[in-house]
């Protein structure tokens, strides 16, 4: 099979797209596929860490200054359109142009400024489209559609918004996370209310600094016993301030651009993080997650997760604070305010196994039926 990945990442749109279709990507290329990114090339872009890993990536245009994203944002219902950062008939064309004269198997696309319109106008270069995604907030023209999230109506979500032939992969059963997740999980550490060490990632970005924020926090007196290992990425624009602060702290290791995160994760007792795509890396580990809600889209999602009482929230970018964040730790850790939740595993780590499995299949059965009407 031939597939290609359409999407993007910068400081604003985040490394999590990117990240979770490399996921797919490397078990699609170790089960035989060639894969081919398409990612236009933002200011602060993330295309290096898809080449590092051994893809290719074929860069549409930087986006022209900022005035013409503005003239989008301002004209942009969704409140996405903007991240694409040039007109969407001009990404249709460069990405018709890109993909080439060859068909691909699959066409996956994982971006929040693409719909139904961008999807018909690639349909004819394309033998399926598989769509990412998590909003439910436009129509799409797929063949599947992935939403790994987890919602109270997540059955419902998309009732209006896809053809009855899509077929939909929903919740984090389909969560696309690396293997060693699900190998970690079969030896995961036995955890009881103790909290001794703590595990602090907000993603490769982290605009904001929460993880700055994080480590003053977890820097106070009454905390310092804590064990903590901090992840970031090495285009972190905070960088150097938080190897100050990790230096600076007793029982503190930083992890840069690691990808041994399952490891790292297991032997935490208590974790602080965003509300992304890191949350099913979590619950697969069956790890207590409190989380700072950074992003729009993160919203909904971590207020049903938190409400059914499988994550903590902590506050949101907009108010949280040091001080908030320190309170919160000492009320977890020394009044013992949480008591874990009995539930059924809701992700077990072998999303991107059921997703490949679709995926052949669809494809099986639609060239089936081509050969038959031949």
């Amino acid at each position: 099979m031939k597939i290609i990945f359409r999407t993007d990442g910068n400081v604003r749109i985040g490394s999590g797209h990117v990240i979770r279709c490399l996921t797919l990507a490397e078990a699609l290329k170790n089960s035989g596929a060639t894969v081919i990114f398409i990612a236009r090339k933002h200011v602060g872009n993330i295309n290096h860490l898809i080449t590092k890993r051994g893809f290719r990536v074929v860069e549409l245009s930087q986006p022209e200054p900022p005035e013409f994203s503005n003239f989008i944002e301002n004209n942009d219902e969704t409140g996405y359109i903007s991240w694409l950062g040039v007109d969407v008939m001009q990404d249709v064309a460069e990405t018709i142009y890109a993909i080439g004269k060859e068909k691909p198997d699959w066409l996956i696309v994982d971006h929040y400024s693409l719909g139904e319109n961008w999807e018909i106008a690639l349909r004819p270069y394309v033998r399926n489209i598989m769509v990412v995604d998590d909003l439910a907030n436009r129509i799409h023209e797929c063949d599947i559609l992935l939403d790994q999230n987890w919602f109270a109506n997540m059955e419902t979500r998309y009732t209006d918004l896809l053809q009855k032939k899509c077929t939909k992969l929903l919740g984090p059963k389909y969560a696309l996370l690396r293997p060693e997740f699900a190998e970690v999980r079969k030896i995961r550490k036995v955890r009881n209310d103790r909290v001794n060490r703590v595990f602090v990632y907000f993603g490769n970005s982290d605009i904001h600094n929460f993880t700055g924020m994080t480590l003053m926090a977890l820097s106070e007196p009454v905390l310092t016993h804590l064990f903590v290992d901090v992840i970031i990425g090495d285009a972190n624009i905070h960088l150097t301030e938080i190897q100050k602060l990790a230096q600076s702290r007793e029982h503190t290791r930083l992890h840069i651009q690691v990808r041994d995160i399952a490891s790292i994760m297991s032997r935490a007792d208590l974790a602080i993080g965003a509300g992304g795509a890191t949350t099913w890396e979590r619950m697969c580990l069956d790890l207590e997650s409190h989380i700072i809600i950074s992003a729009d889209n993160q919203r909904e999602v971590n207020e049903q997760l938190a409400n059914h009482g499988y994550i903590t929230l902590i506050g949101f970018a907009e108010s949280i604070n040091i001080g908030d964040i320190s309170t919160h730790l000492r009320k977890r850790i020394f009044e013992n305010n949480y008591r874990v939740k009995e539930f059924v595993p809701i992700c077990d780590g072998l999303g991107v196994k059921r997703v490949i499995d679709n995926l052949i299949f669809q494809s099986e059965s639609a060239e089936k039926k081509i050969t038959e009407n031949v």
